[in-house]
């Protein structure tokens, strides 16, 4: 196997792959990425954990095809440290690969590709071509409030579903808070309806840098347990977890009569103030609501008292006592973009709606507390 490939080219195949290449795993050859060179002057560059794939390839200049297994960041680390703009790669005997780059050369030790875990194919799957900037909104609003308690398989994910009509849907809850976010995002009009699957956690991470990478022009379909999106000259492959996502719509408030509006920037300052003499263990802050203005304060009897007042529109109901983990709450409005915010809360202890002013395609409820 020989060929010629330029540096960058390759440095971002590399770069795109560090996330699903292990080192924990006993598996030792999926801490390695495969290399195939084909006669059509394409390097393929492959990944995998065995729940997520990457599989992609970049222009090369095939002096030999034949294709090799080396480790992953290793080889990653060694080509974007290269000074030259093309790579000399050759595999010799017992499956040294050969790197040189202007006068510097590495030789890293390889394995055959037979001992690699056979790769999906996206061949057969019916892509649907979808924005894949709306995709990504939609995981950036949603990834957030995951689980990471292990025993509970069906939070550890993004609750994914198409709606039909070109709508996608994905939400996600780890038990105390819960993000929802619908968009359109059909490119070319319609997306058949599709019942709801979980993507894991690093599935939908990985597909967030993938959709951050390539922009709009994505496709995606489903291939047997697998989530499987395509951009030109790269799929991935995500594992779906086999769980039942739990009734989430049960969660959401029906209505409420007493709603408040404030800007969303001097709450999210606010609650990072108040919130540093809030308890380290519940980082609980008290929210009084009353008509024109909302009091916020915390009170921790090893360190001391924070109060502040803020202004707030549309509130005309009764003073409402509530409180609520303010890292969930500054969870929400670091990533939101809208100037002002919308809460929508019913009594002291019910759950607590928030959204922004005026956009009804994203909502997020938050479980409150006892102080």
């Amino acid at each position: 196997m020989k060929l010629v490939v330029n540096r960058d080219l390759f440095a971002r195949a590399l770069a795109r792959v560090q996330g699903v290449v292990s080192r924990k795993s006993s598996m030792q050859a999926i801490s390695n990425v495969l290399l195939q060179a084909s006669t059509d002057g394409r390097l393929r560059v492959a990944a995998t954990d065995l729940d997520v794939t990457f599989d992609g390839a970049i222009a090369a200049r095939i002096g030999e095809p034949g294709e090799i297994t080396v480790d992953g960041k290793r080889l990653y680390e060694v080509i974007r440290s290269l000074p030259g703009e093309e790579v000399d790669l050759s595999v010799g005997d017992a499956h040294q690969v050969k790197l040189v780059c202007k006068n510097t050369e590495f030789t890293l030790l390889g394995a055959t590709a037979d001992q690699y875990p056979e790769l999906p194919s996206a061949a057969g799957v019916a892509f649907t071509p979808v924005d894949g900037l709306a995709l990504r909104q939609l995981i950036d609003r949603t990834i957030f409030s995951v689980s990471t308690d292990e025993s509970r398989p069906n939070l550890n994910g993004v609750f994914f579903r198409s709606l039909g009509g070109g709508r996608l849907r994905m939400v996600s809850t780890d038990g105390h808070r819960l993000s929802q976010g619908e968009r359109d995002a059909g490119r070319e009009g319609d997306i058949a309806e599709h019942d709801g699957v979980i993507i894991p956690r690093k599935g939908v991470s990985e597909l967030s840098r993938l959709l951050g990478e390539v922009g709009a022009d994505v496709r995606f379909g489903f291939l047997d347990n697998n989530l499987v999106v395509g951009a030109e000259d790269l799929t991935l492959f995500v594992r779906l977890i086999d769980a039942a996502f739990p009734d989430y719509r049960q969660v959401i408030p029906k209505a409420s009569g007493k709603k408040a509006v404030v800007n969303r920037l001097a709450f999210l300052d606010s609650l990072k103030r108040i919130s540093i003499l809030a308890s380290e263990r519940t980082h609980g802050v008290r929210i009084e609501v009353h008509e024109g203005r909302m009091v916020l304060s915390s009170d921790n009897p090893d360190l001391g008292k924070a109060r502040e007042e803020l202004p707030i529109e549309g509130y005309n109901g009764d003073e409402l006592v509530i409180a609520f983990n303010a890292r969930y709450v500054r969870d929400i409005l670091g990533i939101l973009d809208a100037e002002k915010v919308e809460l929508a809360l019913n009594e002291s202890l019910a759950p607590g709606l928030f959204r922004e002013h005026g956009n009804e395609d994203y909502l997020f409820v938050v479980m409150p507390m006892r102080l």
